[in-house]
C-alpha cells in the first residue's frame, strides 16, 4: 500500500558533512524534501506517491509498464533486464529501480515528466552499464526506503543484500547474510534472502530467508522438524558506508498446528513457514504470508501444504519476535464454509498481502497465487487477523471467474503474485503473471471491476501458445478447462477444491526445499530445471529419485492422488479430477489405467485449454511437459568474488572442476547438460527387463513397498539412511528423514510404516541406491541428499561414502581444501556451465572432427596416439576455453586411432 508523502527534515548535520567533504550524497539529501510516511516492501507493482501511476513488471517480455490509474489504460513500457521481478519508485517519483532475476542487475529508469498527461521515462544510462547495477546472482526483490535514499535489493543467489544510494544511483556496498548472525545456525547453509521490507522511520531494514531450515534438535520429513526465519539489519539510509548497515537480529519462525487432522484420527498436525517470498510491515506488526509445509504422514491433500500467514510483533524495536499462536492464521481454515452462494475453493499459495489502512481497524487482502483469489481478512487495532465471517468462513474475491464478464476471457487474472492498494483503501491492482494483466479490484464491493493488460498472450497457433498453456497447469490449482458437451466436470480438475498446484512444492518450477514422506520413501521435491537438457532440450532424465516415472505425463498420478482426493471408494478413478480422460476422449469417463510404466502416458485422451483469443484447444498434460522442458530457468550461479562479494573465488571454481573430475564425480554426474547420467535412453513404456520390485521375488528382509522402479538407473552411493540417528548410517547433524513410507489408515486405524526404496531388500541386486539427480543449479536447491541429510554442499562432500561412490574411488577428497574447491565448484554449475566430458569425434570426409564443451578460464589439449593403451600422446592442439562447444578438424593419419581431450589451467 501507498500513502501519500509527507514532508520530512534533512538533517542539517548531513547537509554541513556533505558541503564540507564533496560527498555526492548531498544531492540525494537536497532531492529528497519528502518521503513516504508508511513502511515499504518489496513488490512485483507499485503505485506511485499520488496514485496517479501504477509500475508493474513484465518478466517475460523484459520489460516494464506504467499503467495511468484514472484511464486504466498503459502509457509507458520501458525495457528493463531479463526476467525482472521486483519494481518501486522513489517518493518524489524521479526513479524507478527494477531487479532483473535472470541478469543478476538492477535497471535504473529516470522519469523526465511524472504527469500522467505528458509522462516519460527511459532508462538511465548513467548509472551503472548503460542503466544496469550488477549486484548479484538472482535479484529477486527490491526495496525503496521510506526516506527515499537508499534501495536495498536481496540477491537470492548471491547470498547479499546490495545497498544502492539513490542520489548518485550507485552501489553503496554488499551485506552478507551467510556469514552473519541470520545464519548462525550454519554459515555454510545459503541464506536465499527474498522478501523485503524497510519500517516507517527507515531505521530497520527485513528480510526473509525463502526456505526454511532444520531448527535445534529437528529432522526432516517432520512437522516440527524445521522453522522460517526473518533477519533485521540496523540500516543508516544518510550514510555512504557499508559498515553502517549491519544484520542485527534473527527471528525464527516456529511450525505451527495447521487444525486439520487426518480424517479418522484424532492428532493434530503442524506446518512450518516456508517459501516466504514477502513480508510487509503494519503498525509494530510484519506479516509473512507463505507455503507452509506439514510433511509428515500420513500423505493427504489438506495435510500438506498450508495458507499461513505468519506474523512478527516488536519490528520497530529491537527485539522483535515470533508473534506465534496469538496472531498467526491458516488461511485454509476459513474456506472451509464458503459464504452462501460460492464455491467451495481453498487459498493455495499465499504470496502478497497488503492492508486499507496502516493503523486502527481495517482490512487485509492476501493473494492466494494458486487459486486465482484475494482472500479478504479483517485487521483489529492491534494488527490482529481475522476471518471476515466466522472460525471457517471469510470472503474472498476471484479473479478467474469463468461466469462473469469482468474475470473471463481475456479479463481472467491467472496467477496473481502482487498487490497494491490506493491510499484511501477503495482499489486494489493484482498483478497476474499468467495471465499477463492486472486485475483492478472495487474493494468497497469486494468486485473485479476491471482489468489491463501489460503484455500480449502467444499468437494463435504459435509454440509459445503451447507452453503457455503449460504456465496455467502448471501455477493453478483449480483450471477452467474447454466445455465439453454433456459434461459437468471442467473445473477443479487440478487439485481437490483448490489445495495445491504443481508450484506449491516447485516454486517458479525448482523446488520448496522440503523432504516429504511420500508412498516411494522421504524424497525431497525434485527441481525440475534439471528433468531436459538445456543444450540438447529432447534429451529427458529419468524421474523421482527411485526411478519410478519415466515421463513427465506421469506426474498425472501427483495431481490425482497427492493434489486430489485420490480414487473413488473401491479404488476406481475419479472421472473429476486430473488431467487424462477416458481412453475413447469421453471426459465422463476415467482414463482405463494410471501407471508409469504399463503404457506411454503421452499424448493420450485429456482436457484442453484455450487461451483467450485462440480457437486452438491445446492439450493440458503434454502442455505442462512442454513449459517444464522450455521455461524452468535454471538459477544462475553466485558470481565469482571478483565480480560480486558472497561468491566463490574463481581459481577455486576452476581447481573445483579439475577436483570433480579426479574425484570420480563425472561417473555419475556429467556427460550431458543436465549432470547425471540417468538419461533416459528408451522410448517408454520401458521393457519389463528393466523393471523390478522389491517384493517379487519375495524379500528377504524387511516390510517394502512394492512400487515399480528402473533398476539400472540406480546408483549406490551408500546414501541410504544417511544421517538417521540409530540407522547405522549416521552423518553430520543426524537430521536426514527415516527410510520410512508414507504411512496409510486403515478403518481409522494408523498403520505401520513400510520399509522405503533404496534398499535391496529381496537381494536380487537391483533395489540397492537412488536415480542419480541433476547438479544442474544445485546450490539453489538445498537441501542435500533425498532424505535431506546435508544443508549445505560443502557437509554433502563430507560424508566419505558418497564422494566415493560407496568405496569404488580413491579418495583425494580428505583434504580440506579440495573439499572447498569441489564446494566452489558446484555452486558455479548452471546452465551456462559446460559439461565436464561431452566429447563427440566423427569422421567428415578426409578429416576427423572433434567437438567438445568448454569453459571460460579453462584451456584444452587435444592429443593422440595409436594405441588405446600404451605409447604417448602427441599434442595436436592447446585451445582457450569459449564458455561454449568448439569443433576442431584435423587430416586423418592412419598412424593415430585414437583422440583425447585434456581438461587443463
Amino acid at each position: 500500500m501507498k500513502a501519500r508523502p509527507s514532508s520530512t527534515v534533512v538533517p542539517s548535520v548531513a547537509i554541513i558533512l556533505a558541503t564540507l567533504f564533496g560527498l555526492v550524497h548531498f544531492e540525494a539529501a537536497a532531492a529528497f524534501a519528502v518521503g513516504f510516511d508508511h513502511p515499504t516492501h518489496s513488490s512485483p507493482l507499485t503505485l506511485n506517491s499520488n496514485n496517479q501511476l501504477l509500475w508493474v513488471v513484465n518478466p517475460d517480455f523484459n520489460t516494464v509498464s506504467v499503467i495511468r490509474t484514472d484511464l486504466q489504460k498503459v502509457i509507458a513500457t520501458v525495457p528493463t533486464g531479463r526476467e525482472p521481478q521486483s519494481v518501486a519508485v522513489t517518493p518524489d517519483d524521479r526513479y524507478a529501480f527494477v531487479a532483473n532475476a535472470a541478469d543478476g542487475t538492477v535497471t535504473v529508469i529516470v522519469v523526465d515528466d511524472p504527469r500522467p498527461d505528458s509522462f516519460r521515462a527511459s532508462v538511465d544510462l548513467s548509472a551503472g552499464y548503460q542503466g544496469a547495477l550488477t549486484t548479484g546472482a538472482e535479484p529477486w526483490n527490491l526495496v525503496i526506503s521510506p526516506d527515499g535514499f537508499k534501495v536495498f535489493v536481496a540477491n537470492s543467489g548471491q547470498d547479499t543484500l546490495t545497498v544502492i544510494d539513490v542520489g548518485s544511483r550507485k552501489i553503496v556496498g554488499h551485506v552478507q547474510l551467510r556469514n552473519s548472525v541470520a545464519n548462525s545456525g550454519d554459515p555454510r547453509r545459503h541464506f536465499q534472502p527474498r522478501g523485503l521490507a524497510v519500517t516507517a522511520d527507515s531505521q530497520r531494514l527485513y528480510v526473509t530467508r525463502f526456505l526454511s531450515f532444520t531448527q535445534s534438535g529437528g529432522r526432516q520429513a517432520e512437522d516440527l522438524g524445521r522453522e522460517g526465519l526473518v533477519a533485521q539489519i540496523a540500516v543508516k539510509t544518510l550514510s555512504l558506508d557499508i559498515a553502517d548497515y549491519t544484520v542485527t537480529k534473527a527471528i525464527s519462525l516456529s511450525p505451527q498446528v495447521t487444525g486439520f487432522k487426518f480424517p479418522g484420527l484424532t492428532f493434530d498436525t503442524a506446518a512450518f513457514p516456508n517459501q516466504m517470498q514477502s513480508i510487509v510491515l503494519r503498525g509494530n506488526q510484519a506479516y509473512l504470508p507463505n507455503i507452509a509445509a506439514s510433511p509428515t504422514g500420513p500423505l493427504r491433500f489438506n495435510l500438506d501444504t498450508h495458507a499461513f500467514v505468519n506474523v512478527i510483533d516488536g519490528v520497530n524495536t529491537d527485539s522483535p519476535v515470533d508473534a506465534g499462536t496469538s496472531k498467526m492464521l491458516n488461511l485454509h481454515l476459513g474456506a472451509r464454509d464458503p459464504e452462501p452462494g460460492k464455491r467451495k475453493i481453498f487459498f493455495a499459495n499465499v504470496w502478497d498481502i497488503a492492508f486499507t489502512t496502516q493503523s486502527g481497524a481495517g482490512n487485509a487482502y492476501v493473494v492466494s497465487a494458486g487459486s486465482d483469489v484475494l482472500v479478504k481478512l479483517n485487521v483489529s487495532g492491534s494488527g490482529q487477523l481475522a476471518f471476515t465471517g466466522d472460525a471457517d468462513t471469510t470472503r474472498y474475491i476471484d479473479l478467474n471467474d469463468p461466469f462473469f464478464p469482468l474475470t473471463s476471457g481475456d479479463k481472467a487474472g491467472m496467477n496473481p503474485q502482487g498487490i497494491a492498494i490506493t491510499d484511501d483503501g477503495k482499489t486494489a491492482y493484482v498483478a497476474n503473471f499468467v495471465s499477463r494483466n492486472v486485475s483492478v479490484v472495487d474493494l468497497a464491493a469486494d468486485v473485479v471491476k476491471a482489468s489491463i493488460r501489460t503484455a500480449s498472450l502467444p499468437a494463435a497457433g504459435s509454440a509459445e501458445e503451447v507452453v503457455q498453456v503449460g504456465a496455467a497447469m502448471f501455477f493453478s490449482s483449480r483450471g477452467n478447462f474447454d466445455t465439453i458437451p454433456g459434461t459437468n466436470s471442467l473445473r477443479d480438475r487440478l487439485s481437490s477444491e483448490g489445495w495445491q498446484s504443481c508450484a506449491s512444492c516447485h516454486f517458479k518450477g525448482l523446488t520448496d526445499g522440503v523432504v516429504w514422506s511420500f508412498a516411494a520413501g522421504p524424497r525431497k521435491s525434485v527441481p525440475l530445471n534439471g528433468t531436459f537438457d538445456p543444450r540438447q532440450p529432447q534429451r529427458q532424465r529419468v524421474l523421482n529419485y527411485s526411478a519410478i516415472f519415466d515421463e513427465v505425463e506421469d506426474f498425472e498420478a501427483n495431481i490425482r492422488n497427492v493434489s486430489g482426493p485420490g480414487a473413488l471408494a473401491g479404488g476406481a478413478l475419479d472421472p473429476n479430477h486430473g488431467l487424462l480422460i477416458g481412453d475413447t476422449g469421453d471426459l465422463n469417463v476415467a482414463p482405463s489405467v494410471l501407471n508409469a510404466f504399463a503404457r506411454a502416458n503421452v499424448d493420450r485422451p485429456q482436457v484442453t485449454f484455450t487461451l483467450p483469443g485462440s480457437a486452438k484447444h491445446v492439450p493440458a498434460l503434454t502442455a505442462l511437459r512442454e513449459w517444464v522442458r522450455q521455461k524452468v530457468r535454471t538459477p544462475s550461479a553466485p558470481l565469482t568474488a571478483d565480480l560480486a562479494p558472497g561468491g566463490p573465488v574463481l581459481d577455486q571454481v576452476l581447481e573445483g572442476r579439475l577436483v570433480f573430475f579426479q574425484a570420480g564425480c563425472a561417473s555419475c554426474h556429467a556427460g550431458n547438460g543436465m549432470w547425471t547420467t540417468a538419461v533416459k535412453d528408451f522410448i517408454s513404456p520401458p521393457s519389463a527387463a528393466d523393471l523390478a520390485t522389491e517384493r517379487t521375488p519375495t524379500q528377504v528382509t524387511g516390510n517394502p513397498v512394492g512400487a515399480q522402479f528402473l533398476w539400472r538407473f540406480l546408483r549406490d552411493v551408500g546414501s541410504f539412511n544417511l544421517g538417521v540417528p540409530g540407522g547405522g548410517n549416521e552423518f553430520g547433524k543426524n537430521i536426514g528423514a527415516a527410510e520410512k513410507a508414507a504411512p496409510t489408515v486403515s478403518n481409522g486405524v494408523l498403520a505401520a510404516a513400510q520399509d522405503a526404496l533404496g534398499f535391496d531388500y529381496n537381494a536380487d541386486g537391483k533395489g540397492a541406491g537412488f536415480n542419480v539427480p541433476s547438479l544442474l543449479g544445485i546450490h539453489a536447491s538445498p537441501p542435500y541428499m533425498h532424505n535431506g541429510a546435508a544443508e549445505s554442499l560443502i557437509e554433502m562432500i563430507q560424508n566419505v561414502t558418497h564422494r566415493t561412490g560407496n568405496g569404488r574411488f580413491e579418495d583425494i577428497l580428505q583434504d580440506p581444501l579440495k573439499q572447498i574447491q569441489l564446494a566452489a565448484f558446484l555452486e558455479s554449475i548452471d546452465s551456462q556451465t559446460a559439461p565436464i566430458t561431452s566429447v563427440e569425434i566423427d569422421q567428415v570426409g578426409k578429416d576427423v572432427e572433434i567437438s567438445f564443451d568448454t569453459e571460460f578460464g579453462l584451456s584444452y589439449r587435444v592429443e593422440s596416439r595409436s594405441a588405446v593403451a600404451g605409447g604417448l600422446w602427441t599434442v595436436l592442439d592447446t585451445l582457450p576455453g569459449i564458455g561454449d562447444r568448439l569443433t576442431v578438424s584435423y587430416p586423418i593419419a592412419l598412424a593415430t586411432q585414437f583422440y583425447r581431450v585434456v581438461e587443463q589451467r
